[in-house]
């Protein structure tokens, strides 16, 4: 099934899930983006703009470690969050937020970042194609516009599958290194894919991170587990009408078949 497709179905899904269910008066969402610019996966900027003025109209954006440690807002509060560390974010959505008066937090792999040259992203990695990333330099000029960062480990590993070693080494080699770079705590961990197990939380906790972000679509809520919070991935083919659902809650059934499955499996 394509990815438009897909996105149709979730739709007709969506539409059925609003006539069934109550809406809830207040609830956290965390939104998950990658690169914003003309790279072949990335969101372009006037959408990318539309869709923050949107966001900021329906809920009260926050930044991540507020919305992780403060009671929610009446109505819908949400972070913006971005994993991999790509320039762009400093070229194109730096600005566009901040025309809002908004800022994100981002989840770097530190082994792809230079003191000031920008790494070319290379796509057999996982990474996104046509991309570079973020340098130190970049990263303390977003770090002084009051974004959050955060650790996305030293490669893009899948670390479910990693050895109990490398485990540890990307977790505490990045987590050192941001922390030595911005001077600030790194407490957020992003896993890569998404995937996580047992065994990777556990040494997410032991690394000393506070929370970790996982996939998922579900709100986060007093039930979420701090080292599995869920996040809501923004693919390009969404629409506003897309970002909108997802704000009211239509496609919230989403979190529930992910949930099904990971029990059945």
């Amino acid at each position: 099934m394509s990815a438009l497709e897909n996105i149709a179905w979730k739709r007709r899904l969506g539409r059925l899930w609003t006539l069934m269910r109550a809406r809830d008066e207040q609830k956290k969402l965390v939104l998950l983006y990658h690169a914003i610019g003309d790279g072949p996966g990335a969101i372009q900027k006037h959408c990318f703009a539309n869709q923050i003025g949107l966001l900021n109209r329906a809920a009260a954006i926050l930044p991540l470690g507020d919305l992780l440690t403060r009671p929610a807002p009446a109505g819908v509060a949400m972070s913006i969050t971005f994993d991999d560390g790509y320039a762009c974010l400093r070229d194109n959505a730096h600005q566009i937020l901040a025309d809002f008066g908004l800022t994100a937090a981002v989840f770097l792999n530190t082994g792809e970042m230079g003191d000031q040259e920008r790494r070319p992203s290379r796509e057999e990695c996982g990474y996104y194609p046509g991309e570079r990333f973020l340098s130190w330099r970049d990263v303390k000029s977003l770090v002084s516009a009051g974004w959050g960062i955060g650790s996305h480990g030293v490669g893009h590993v899948d670390l479910t599958v990693a050895s109990a070693e490398t485990r540890r080494d990307e977790l505490s080699i990045s987590k050192q290194a941001i922390e030595e770079r911005t001077g600030a705590a790194c407490n957020v961990f992003a896993y890569t894919w998404g995937r996580h197990n047992g065994r990777l939380r556990e040494a997410v906790r032991c690394s000393g991170y506070r929370y970790a972000l996982a996939g998922g679509h579900s709100a986060v809520n007093l039930r979420s587990d701090r080292f599995a919070i869920p996040r809501m991935n923004v693919a390009k083919e969404y629409t506003l009408d897309d970002l909108a659902a997802i704000v009211r809650g239509d496609w919230d059934y989403l979190g529930w078949i992910a949930r099904a499955r990971t029990a059945l499996s």
